[in-house]
């Protein structure tokens, strides 16, 4: 509970006053956040498109399997296909 209210108050004293409080600042700096803009679609593409890329390299490296092609490479596991 003490970190609550330590959160609380290190909100600026000039956007804060005691009336309220000190609930209405934290709900005017999460309306503050909330309005900022997105990033473009190409970067968050691109952004989880990078990401996505390291995980099946990371997988593949590991268990010698290719996500993308699925299909399995050479490596430590061997690979049978249970369905026809």
């Amino acid at each position: 509970m003490a970190t609550a209210a330590a959160a609380v108050t290190a909100v600026p004293a000039s956007t804060c006053g005691k009336r309220d409080g000190g609930n209405a600042c934290v709900v005017d700096m999460v309306k503050k956040t909330r309005k900022g803009r997105s990033p473009p679609a190409e970067e968050v593409e691109a952004f989880f498109a990078a990401a996505e890329s390291s995980v099946a390299r990371r997988f593949a490296a590991k268990y010698n399997y290719d996500v993308a092609k699925d299909a399995p490479v050479d490596g430590r596991y061997e690979w049978v296909r249970i369905r026809p």
